[in-house]
């Protein structure tokens, strides 16, 4: 019913039919079925330390039994395999052709053995993880089906900035030794050096450093430093103005929000991350996003404070062993 070959690059008829999925399923709801693909994940190549492999799914048009309908892609994976054997994998099934069993037919056609000499399906990895962004009951159904572990949880928040539910912003109180900067540009070379130095001396997981990274290449927005004695950076809050609809209102994103070991716990998180909703509120927008780690209980204690609401819960799902914690942004 399905077919499938992996490819290292995905020829030119196929690449475009999976641009144009990956814009479709972006379209019909934020969170693109089981991961967010971006159409550079489309176009990705391996490179030193990174193995890419890609998978465009097909199928008869409207799942036909009939031979002389001509096939059409139907869903789209693709891996990429550190020099570890951890392969994370992106998945999404055009909207035309969801709930109708094409998960399952693809994990029944591929299987799921890492245990190899030369990893999954080839592709060399030992392990793998998926997001699956969303309350999503059709990957609830097929992890249980497969006995497929979780081992990891993101929450989701929103906080209303106009309107009747919007509770006011207090003023923001800055620690005493500590300013807050005008907002700049993400790549701004001085961003830049501020930025890795702070992550430097903040104590987060390789994994989310090296998604922290891959995300600030390619993200938008704009960044509030905040320094110390002698302008050392202390901490930065990110956050990207860009309006986009959700839930009929305007919303903008804040990405992170990072401070140094030494500055936690006097309140300069909360200060800072007032400030960067206040710039979203100046810049047009109704309602704040922000994705948090719910085990990390000074994050969901200060969205509490400042009247963060949870919105949705996403897992990672993982088959075979790995113990470093996954990232995510």
């Amino acid at each position: 019913m399905i077919s499938c070959q992996w490819c290292e690059e995905l020829a030119d008829d196929d690449r475009d039919e999976v641009l144009a999925l990956v814009g479709a399923a972006a379209e019909y709801d934020d969170e693109a079925g089981f991961s967010l693909i971006e159409p550079r994940d489309v176009t990705a190549r391996s490179r030193p330390g990174m193995r890419v492999s890609h998978l465009a799914v097909k199928a008869r048009r409207g799942l036909s039994a009939v031979d002389d309908v001509p096939l059409v892609v139907v869903a789209y994976l693709n891996i990429a395999v550190d020099d570890d054997g951890l392969g994370t994998v992106q998945f999404v099934v055009h909207p035309d052709y969801r709930s109708r069993g094409i998960a399952t037919l693809l994990v029944e056609e591929l299987g799921l053995d890492v245990d190899r000499p030369d990893g999954w399906m080839g592709t060399g990895a030992r392990a793998l993880r998926v997001w699956a962004f969303g309350t999503h009951p059709a990957a609830e159904r097929l992890t249980r089906r497969f006995g497929i572990s979780s081992v990891s949880r993101l929450w989701t928040l929103f906080r209303s900035l106009t309107g009747p539910f919007a509770v006011p912003l207090d003023p923001v109180h800055v620690p005493a030794g500590s300013v807050l900067e005008a907002p700049r540009g993400l790549g701004a070379p001085e961003s830049v050096k501020a930025l890795d130095d702070v992550l430097g001396r903040s104590g987060i997981p390789a994994a989310q450093l090296e998604k922290l990274s891959e995300s600030r290449a390619h993200g938008t927005g704009s960044v509030v430093l905040a320094s110390g004695d002698a302008g050392r950076p202390q901490g930065f809050v990110w956050l990207d103005p860009s309006l986009h609809t959700h839930l009929e209102l305007r919303a903008a994103w804040i990405r992170a929000l990072v401070l140094e070991k030494e500055a936690r716990g006097g309140g300069l998180g909360a200060a800072l991350l007032v400030r960067a909703l206040e710039v979203l509120r100046e810049a047009g927008a109704q309602i704040a996003l922000m994705r948090i780690d719910p085990d990390d209980d000074g994050a969901v204690r200060l969205c509490r404070l400042l009247s963060f609401e949870q919105e949705d819960a996403h897992t990672c799902y993982q088959v075979g062993e790995w113990h470093e914690a996954p990232g995510y942004l």
